[in-house]
């Protein structure tokens, strides 16, 4: 996979971020991917694949098994919408840098907006990126 739409955290940053959702608690999950945007793609203990998306505040079940999430990323309009490609062009374009093992946040979250927007995105550490979103999410 191109090396803009993902990140490359260290797992004990993929750990510390997962163990920041209560959707999770408990649970034994392997991680499989991280986007750009912080969305953490994992596998659970019975194969199925869920999601952990800050942008949206949510975890939500993504394929069945990994297998099946591989063939819904060979889908280009899935890839596309899933790593939000066109803002990462315009990141790019706008000179808007991360490190690989950041991911992008926006401030203000999209929650408050309405809308995800370029001007509003900074490269930031992953689990400050979860922990903020967690942190609206459960409106602390």
């Amino acid at each position: 996979m191109d090396p803009r739409f993902i990140a490359t955290p260290k797992e004990s940053e993929i750990e510390a971020a997962l163990a920041l959702w209560p959707e999770l608690a408990g649970q034994r999950v392997r991680p499989i991917l991280v986007t750009a945007f912080g969305d953490i793609f994992v596998e659970q203990s019975d194969g199925s694949v869920l999601v952990v998306a800050p942008m949206e505040l949510a975890c939500r079940k993504v394929a069945s098994s990994v297998d099946e999430l591989r063939e819904v990323f060979d889908n280009y309009d899935f890839a596309s919408v899933q790593l939000i490609t066109d803002l990462v062009h315009l990141a790019e374009e706008r000179g808007l840098v991360r490190e690989s093992a950041q991911v992008f946040a926006a401030a203000p979250h999209p929650a408050f907006t309405g809308q995800l927007l370029v001007e509003h995105l900074m490269p930031m550490g992953l689990r400050t990126w979860h922990s903020i979103c967690v942190q609206i999410k459960l409106g602390a």
